[in-house]
């Protein structure tokens, strides 16, 4: 693709839009733009643009659709994947600012905000007036609405309430051609058009950029339990989450960890609790409903033997038991200097065997590469971490073999898919013919062409292409 380039002039227009306090760049600031939580990937913006209404937005996009230049939408940068990594430099649009709560109707069970607001500040807020907006990722204290609807973020405990894309009912955004759209509806049903709202979440941010949001909230339960499980071994942990599953109880949270990430997340809590692989689980509901529902998950994790079991006796031991959990990813970032953190599903009867396979994928490296899994196992998503020495080329090309040997020959063969709600990103792009074919891939393209003729809104993203980047990364790949 050719792109046009910023210059002097083009930069003062853009500034006039946000007002030049709202835009800069100053070399710290394109640095801070240049990164997100994935490890080994830089991509340096031009300039920093920061709007706070939807008309500003769309202003920019209609300046650099007309010059051709890229603009990348950005939250909180917490993707694990390039999501919103300038490739083709440009503008860096950063929505955070816009974060605003519009507009609560407890009657509708529905909330309005702009896409800058954080996950857990929502809940906050929500948690006030007896309700919770039920997605839920480990990045919660920084993850934005607008990311996580870009992304279709999903998180611990989307086995009973689903991801983002079950919350949502309507979008405001705007077009890469500067066009304001609002789609979906302020009610729970409607048939009326073509599904633009599914459409664009999940989109990754190459198709509009999302500006205000309408969300389903959930009153909040009346009770919770939480039980941590710890085995001896992966097949009893994975096969008491299975036989949890398969008992007609529907947990809110059904979450697996290695021992590796049991003993790091642990330690890096500050609890005491042996080695092992964990499960841990949460009901939520009526009070009594609860009560049973535990009750009948303890008989059937204490009938594989686990070797400790900790049964939360108020919120707060729940809520350090699930930090633990969330803390897995900062916790393995303390054993080597780079962790990559992966994104698969597969069907849950699979997981024993996509477990052992994992496992068995260092062996043939030729370099010495770690790995260690955790994931939310009630929907078949797993996270292996691939620890390694980033700084060592050898250790780069055998992480690069090891991704290959997980999508290759362990997510597509089990019939999974490369990504549950991490996104494809920068990351993945490689493989999305192997799962989809060429032919839907190419339609995916197509329908890019459809919403953005001139590919200047988050450019050189697999999911729209232009694919592959005309930059390389992690072990001479894409």
């Amino acid at each position: 693709m050719e792109y046009g380039r910023l210059n002097e002039r083009l930069i003062a227009e853009l500034e006039a839009i946000v007002g030049s306090e709202n835009a800069s760049t100053r070399a710290e600031d394109l640095l801070c733009g240049s990164y997100e939580a994935v490890p080994l990937m830089e991509y340096k913006p031009d300039l920093i643009l920061a709007p706070r209404t939807a008309e500003q937005v769309s202003r920019i996009l209609l300046l650099a659709n007309r010059h051709r230049i890229p603009v990348t939408p950005r939250g909180a940068g917490t993707s694990l994947a390039g999501n919103s990594l300038p490739v083709a430099g440009g503008i860096c649009l950063d929505m955070s600012s816009m974060k605003a709560v519009l507009g609560f109707d407890g009657a509708n069970q529905s909330i309005a905000v702009e896409p800058g607001v954080v996950c857990d500040t929502l809940n906050d807020y929500l948690a006030g007036r007896g309700f919770f907006f039920p997605p839920d990722p480990a990045s919660s204290p920084a993850a934005t609405i607008g990311g996580m609807v870009a992304n279709n973020s999903g998180g611990n405990r989307a086995l009973k309430y689903g991801v983002t894309r079950d919350h949502v009912l309507w979008l405001e955004a705007v077009l890469p051609t500067g066009e304001i759209i609002r789609t979906g509806s302020n009610t729970l049903k409607s048939v009326s058009g073509y599904d633009l709202t599914r459409l664009l979440i999940g989109s990754e941010g190459t198709l509009a950029v999302i500006t205000k949001v309408g969300l389903k909230v959930m009153p909040l339960p009346e009770a919770r339990a939480v039980s941590l499980y710890i085995f001896e071994g992966v097949e009893e942990a994975v096969r008491t989450a299975v036989e949890i599953k398969s008992s007609g109880i529907l947990p809110s949270m059904l979450e697996f960890m290695d021992e590796p990430s049991t003993r790091a997340s642990f330690e890096y809590a500050k609890m005491d609790c042996p080695e092992g692989c964990a499960v841990l689980v949460e009901c939520d509901g009526r009070s009594g409903a609860v009560e049973r529902e535990a009750e009948l998950i303890h008989r059937i994790a204490m009938g594989r033997r686990p070797k400790f079991f900790e049964r939360a006796s108020s919120p707060e031991e729940a809520e350090r038991l699930i930090s633990a959990r969330k803390a897995a990813l900062p916790a393995l970032s303390r054993i080597a200097p780079t962790i990559f953190m992966e994104d698969f599903t597969v069907p849950v009867a699979k997981i024993p065997e996509a477990c052992a396979r994992i496992a068995s994928i260092p062996d043939g490296l030729g370099a010495p590469i770690g790995i260690s899994t955790f994931g939310h196992i009630g929907e078949g998503n797993l996270h292996p971490n691939f620890l390694f020495d980033g700084r060592d080329p050898e250790q780069r090309r055998a992480f690069r073999k090891a991704l290959d040997i997980l999508y290759r020959d362990v997510v597509i063969p089990l019939g999974g898919s490369i990504t549950g709600e991490h996104g494809v990103g920068l990351s993945r792009g490689d493989y999305m013919e192997l799962e989809h074919g060429g032919k839907a891939v190419r339609l995916m393209r197509e329908l890019k062409r459809v919403f953005d003729p001139n590919m200047i809104l988050n450019p050189y993203k697999a999911k729209g292409g232009p694919w592959p980047p005309p930059l390389r990364g992690i072990g001479g790949a894409h």
